[in-house]
């Protein structure tokens, strides 16, 4: 009798159909680009019972221990939350004009894609960036890149300087 072998490419389908097919696990989150926890209480928390194959988990500072025991496998990088803290996801421009309407300095967790406007001076930075955290790509004129980079605690991604 003669077994034949299934082609790589139509094992993979095959799996994907089954995961698909999958009942969800309930307490398991798995397959997320970004964990927003920020606003769960501590109950909410502990109903978690695993965290998988997620990119960022962004949790409140003081429960990063409870959180960091729940992780199973493959996270990439958990980050602490700061009352506050401006959080941008996915494409996001910020002009002069955004940074005077703070009324105090921010820290700022990115994401995605963010662009500083050519308008964007590193006086406003100093003045309205309290902490700076990249996880994406960054664009800054470069004669604001080193008021940035001096505000920047993290970067995990690319920051670029734009003329």
């Amino acid at each position: 009798m003669k077994v034949e072998k299934k082609p790589e490419k139509e094992k993979a389908r095959d799996l994907g159909e089954e995961i698909l097919k999958a009942e969800p696990e309930e307490g398991v989150v798995k397959n997320v680009g970004v964990l927003n926890l920020k606003d769960l209480s501590e109950e909410e928390i502990e109903r978690i019972k695993r965290i998988e194959n997620v990119g960022m988990i962004i949790a409140p500072k003081e429960l990063i221990g409870k959180i960091s025991a729940k992780i199973a496998k493959n996270v990439g990088v958990t980050v602490p939350y700061v009352e506050g803290m401006r959080i941008y996801c996915g494409d996001t421009s910020i002009n002069a004009d955004t940074l005077r309407s703070l009324e105090e300095p921010v820290d700022i967790l990115q994401a995605g894609k963010l662009v500083f406007e050519k308008d964007v001076t590193p006086e406003l930075i100093r003045e309205k960036v309290k902490s700076y955290r990249n996880y994406g790509k960054t664009e800054i004129p470069s004669n604001a890149h080193g008021a940035l980079m001096s505000k920047c605690l993290e970067n995990m991604g690319k920051i670029e300087k734009t003329e």
